[in-house]
């Protein structure tokens, strides 16, 4: 066995060289988010009664979203709701962007074949990928434990809820680690990564609005049920640490168990000859699209499904509210309020499928696929511009589709056929706020392809200026900075559409500036 892990601390060392920045992104930006809500918290709700009006007033609205949080009613408790809703998302996202990054990328890039031919064991590349994972996880946590310092909440709850965030990431990140190792490509590792996010966020929002077993099921689940500022519990942390243990323990088993640059689950090979339309360039783009268009969109339209069907529970448990009964009665906009937030939600997955999809354009080029593509005397400017048509109306695709399931499950909740309608047309606005993302991530690849990850610290700023902007204090024209609040609050609103039309001209300027920037660079430029 130590032959195995021959070698696995001077790869702990190069994982840490290369992969620092990322990590230290990923770290600062979701403690310095944390840092922010809570000073903003504090100063909104700086009176018991000011704490006691939340937990009366949006504890059962956000469950769906953000899982129940214990202690609503403490100023830890508030925090830890407001920053639910990007810590469900952002820490499995985090968790697989740095364990793909540190197994299957590279494998297929062929460097872990490299330092395998020297003296480094068979187990030792997944070995250390988990370790570093995990003290990145580590510091994440101590700095969210730290930044409490700053904000007078309980100390022992902020220790259970550092931990707990520890914890979660731990299985993410090991889950990631045993798909790395069954399936054989790293966009496919993506797919079945946030395929099994997207189960575990599902389950924990049934078991958190039924208040039931269901919770059990889900790592995000555990994260709450450990009530770190209402009556803290050990045991889902240890049930999380025991299952991140296991994980790690499999993705080690399998590891040497399979062939290098193979999966557990064998590729799919394609004919030996390609038909008339696979080998056209539009059949070409659309073959490379479609596996993730087909998985985001079953995904999504699951997960909208599911929001739908819960509607009724989340408005009968806000109208049984004594406290609001009569202001809830004479404002018929709670439903609208709580469709708005999800068609929004639904704009943020579209947007985050043309990220990571046109994302596969730099590693088609780093890999020296595109070139090869490109020397079969293909125009520059067509292949991107098929490229981004077909991201861009997968996009599109996405975000209607996962409306219209919302609207189909909500109407059946509620017995309001007349509903539907109405959100697939609010979702349905979203739309040209997802194309302004489509164009950043073209205009980053064909003027800075390095920068290309940027388009992502742009979406995640967005999202945060979306969905916290009141929490932030931030104004309604700084809200509107955003492109999913630059359409305007539809169906609570009108449709902005000076918004929509600038959102627009933007897009098309920066897909054109993409091109054009791509017709006059090297391919490749590392």
């Amino acid at each position: 066995m130590s032959s195995a892990l021959a070698g696995t601390g001077l790869l702990v060392r190069i994982d840490l060289r290369t992969g620092w920045r990322s990590a230290a992104a990923w770290v600062l930006g979701l403690v310095a988010l944390y840092l922010v809500t809570g000073v903003s918290v504090a100063a909104l709700y700086d009176t018991p009664e000011k704490l006691a009006t939340y937990s009366a007033s949006l504890g059962e609205a956000m469950v769906m979203l953000n899982g129940r949080v214990a202690g609503l009613d403490t100023l830890g408790g508030v925090m830890m709701n407001e920053y639910a809703s990007i810590a469900s998302f952002a820490i499995p996202i985090m968790a697989i962007a740095l364990t793909a990054r540190s197994t299957r990328r590279e494998e297929e890039t062929g460097r872990t074949e490299l330092l395998l031919s020297a003296r480094t064991g068979r187990l030792a590349p997944v070995t250390a990928t988990v370790v570093v994972v995990a003290g990145v996880f580590l510091l994440l946590g101590a700095g969210i434990w730290a930044s409490t310092l700053a904000i007078p909440v309980d100390r022992t709850g902020a220790a259970f809820y550092a931990a707990s965030i520890v914890a979660t990431g731990w299985v993410y990140a090991a889950a990631t680690a045993v798909l790395a190792q069954v399936v054989a490509h790293n966009r496919t590792v993506w797919a079945t990564s946030l395929t099994f996010a997207g189960l575990t966020l599902v389950l924990r929002g049934i078991g958190d609005t039924y208040e039931n077993w269901v919770s059990w099921t889900s790592p995000l689940g555990w994260l709450g049920l450990v009530r770190p500022f209402g009556d803290p519990s050990a045991l889902p942390l240890f049930v999380a640490v025991v299952a991140a243990a296991l994980l790690s323990a499999t993705a080690l088993w399998l590891s040497g168990r399979r062939d290098l640059g193979e999966g557990l689950v064998p590729a799919r090979t394609g004919p030996a000859s390609a038909s008339r339309w696979r080998a056209s360039e539009l059949g070409v783009a659309v073959h490379q699209h479609l596996g993730a268009l087909i998985g985001w969109t079953l995904g999504v339209v699951a997960l909208m499904t599911m929001y739908g069907a819960l509607m009724n529970v989340v408005v009968e448990a806000i109208m049984s509210n004594p406290a609001l009964a009569d202001f809830l009665v004479a404002s018929p906009a709670l439903v609208d309020s709580l469709v708005q937030m999800l068609v929004v939600f639904v704009g943020i997955l579209g947007a985050g499928f043309a990220l990571q999809t046109l994302g596969g354009l730099r590693g088609e080029e780093t890999s020296g696929r595109l070139e090869l593509e490109l020397a079969a005397g293909r125009s520059r400017w067509s292949a991107l511009a098929l490229h981004t048509a077909v991201v861009a109306a997968g996009a599109a695709v996405v975000v209607v589709a996962g409306s219209a399931a919302f609207a189909l499950a909500t109407a059946v909740a509620l017995d309001d056929p007349d509903s539907v309608g109405r959100i697939v047309a609010a979702g349905s606005w979203q739309v040209p706020a997802v194309m302004v993302f489509v164009g950043l991530s073209v205009a980053l690849f064909g003027l800075l392809p390095r920068a290309q990850a940027l388009a992502w610290a742009v979406f995640a700023v967005s999202a945060v200026v979306t969905f916290m902007g009141p929490t932030l204090r931030l104004t309604e024209s700084q809200m509107r900075l955003s492109p999913f609040g630059a359409v305007g609050r539809a169906p609570v609103g009108p449709v902005d559409t000076m918004g929509v039309t600038v959102l627009v001209v933007l897009a098309v300027a920066l897909v054109a500036a993409g091109v054009v920037g791509f017709r006059r660079r090297d391919v490749p430029r590392t």
